[in-house]
């Protein structure tokens, strides 16, 4: 039950500590009010005020702690569905003297009290909630730290006024708390990093997947080893052939849990384009794989379809600079949203997804220098949604606008293209993803990375003539190569990943290696066949997808490990985190 301002003025304040605290209420209160002002993305917190150093005698006697504010932040926001980027914290220092919070393990000894009053400019009380005996923080005191109350902000602009403080204890007989541990994990998820890191610094490292902020902070960290291991699915970019990937797809889930769909096996869902669009229909639209592949069979001869009266795609090229009409695209989506959800309006954000799903788009004002957008469902806990009100046909439109073939999407501020030029395979920020929404304690099962074909070899071409786009095909095809981020997770996700040294890592993809050979006396350097163009609709129909059948057949022994790991344990894994 909260107390009233009125009920916290007549609360003893907390005495010395050189006797035995008699059991009761006390308070630490600070009336000297404070403001803090962030400028950028990174977090900003400082120390309001604190306790004296507590005794071992007043630590074990701790039954409770909650914290009691008068507060408000700047009163306004560029767009309020965004989040609210102000807060309280409580953290635990070393001592009176630390002005940083203790690190145990590599974990930050901190925790959210609550979020500020949010958008107003008048002083308002608000409450955290209450620390019992069974919260982490008091296993961690130790005699001689300090409990320090923080002022949090974060992203130019947010503000956080603070006018009186309380932090109330609850004292009784004492209480023995059980050590927390927390292992390596954080070290081992910094080694990923550190890896990854370096291997971005020869590829984009403006564009890299990173680790956000607030991951390694205690509140952000489940120990709790009954939560059943996660299972995510990444999905890569391609076109048409996405068809193949659905195929390989379905080689895995057959022999899995029969009559469970793919929502209620993975807890997260990212992809790119193609992959982007597969991700909403199994992870957002509740759909089957053998639905998926039924629609998108479908979907293929309206997207990529050819008006030979005015001249097919490259007709169309001249006179729209694009290949296809994004129209065409765009309504097939809606549709299948009216089908499957009565209305075609709908959010992208989900209340509590059963799934979460993020699609990769790219703004187009920006593509050289910067990652590519996440349209989430869900709410990050220590990231922004740049488009939080963005809606789910816009979400599937812009992570399918392949440029050259499809117009780029408006939506807010920005202008969309897919997220293909840098994030073709987005496992790396499905790696990050997991990171910041589940922490980096939460172990995991499966990480399943699944392709839409690799490509023959595409030389880099000296310009060409004009209306000889070959130039811009091999570039495309080089930003695109998905099997970069393959090669480089293969090792980093089984060393490195929570369950350390256990397999738990499988891509399947679909591609017919060529040795190198003589011919006429001259040697032909190894290759792959070549798996169709993007639009290649009679390619992939053809010809793909009987490649993904024998994948799933040849790799037989390998896809059996991957659904032993996804059907280790039945239900949906939970989180406090939408």
């Amino acid at each position: 039950m909260s107390l009233s301002p009125a009920q916290l003025q007549t609360i003893k304040p907390l005495p010395s500590q050189d006797s035995a605290i008699p059991d009761g209420q006390y308070v630490v209160k600070c009336d000297q009010q404070k403001q803090i002002v962030a400028t950028d993305g990174d977090i900003k917190a400082e120390v309001w005020f604190r306790t004296p150093a507590l005794t071992a005698d007043t630590i074990r006697s701790i039954h409770s702690l909650q914290l009691y504010v008068e507060s408000h932040d700047q009163g306004y926001a560029d767009d309020e569905s965004a989040g609210n980027w102000t807060w309280f914290e409580i953290a635990i220092l070393e001592n009176e003297s630390a002005e940083t919070a203790k690190i145990n393990k590599g974990v930050e000894l901190v925790w959210l009290s609550h979020r500020n009053n949010f958008l107003t400019r008048k002083y308002e009380w608000k409450n955290g909630g209450v620390y019992d005996e069974s919260h982490p923080i008091l296993s961690h005191l130790e005699a001689g730290n300090v409990l320090a109350v923080r002022q949090g902000a974060r992203f130019a602009g947010w503000a956080n006024f603070a006018k009186t403080g309380y932090l109330v204890f609850n004292l009784g007989r004492d209480i023995h708390h059980k050590p927390i541990h927390y292992g390596n994990f954080v070290a081992e998820t910094q080694g990923f990093q550190s890896a990854l890191n370096d291997i971005n610094k020869l590829m984009n490292p403006k564009s890299a997947p990173s680790i956000p902020q607030g991951v390694f902070r205690a509140d952000a960290i489940n120990i709790d080893n009954e939560a059943r291991p996660l299972r995510v699915l990444s999905l890569d970019g391609g076109g048409a052939r996405g068809l193949a990937s659905l195929h390989l797809l379905k080689g895995v889930l057959d022999k899995v849990t029969p009559g469970k769909k793919p929502y209620e096996i993975f807890d997260m869902i990212g992809g790119t384009s193609t992959g982007g669009l597969i991700a909403i229909m199994l992870g957002r639209l509740h759909m089957s794989v053998a639905e998926c592949i039924k629609k998108y069979e479908q979907f293929m001869e309206k997207i990529f379809y050819q008006n030979r009266w005015t001249g097919g795609k490259k007709g169309r090229f001249l006179w729209d600079r694009h290949f296809y009409d994004a129209k065409d695209l765009e309504n097939v989506v809606k549709e299948l949203i009216r089908e499957k959800l009565g209305r075609d309006d709908v959010l992208l954000d989900e209340e509590k997804p059963a799934c979460k799903v993020f699609v990769t788009a790219v703004r187009k004002d920006a593509a050289n220098n910067r990652g590519p957008v996440l349209l989430r469902s869900y709410k990050h806990p220590h990231l922004p949604s740049t488009l939080p009100n963005i809606k789910l046909w816009e979400a599937a439109r812009a992570t399918s606008a392949a440029p050259v073939y499809f117009k780029s999407i408006r939506v807010g501020d920005y202008e969309l293209v897919d997220g293909s030029l840098g994030a073709n395979n987005p496992l790396g920020w499905l790696w990050t993803e997991v990171l910041g929404v589940f922490g980096p304690a939460r172990e995991s099962d499966c990480f399943l990375s699944i392709g839409t074909g690799i490509s023959s070899n595409q030389p880099i071409l000296d310009p060409g003539r004009l209306g000889d786009h070959n130039v811009e095909s091999a570039f495309a095809s080089a930003a695109c190569n998905a099997e970069i981020m393959h090669v480089l997770f293969r090792t980093l996700i089984h060393a490195f990943a929570p369950r350390n040294m256990q397999e738990k890592y499988w891509r399947l993809n679909v591609g017919k290696h060529v040795p190198e050979k003589i011919v006429d006396g001259k040697k032909v350097l190894d290759n792959y066949e070549g798996v169709g163009e993007l639009d290649d609709v009679s390619a992939v129909l053809n010809h793909l997808v009987k490649l993904a059948e024998k994948v799933v057949e040849e790799e037989k022994d390998t896809i059996q490990r991957c659904a032993l790991a996804l059907d280790h344990t039945t239900g949906i894994a939970t989180t406090s985190v939408r």
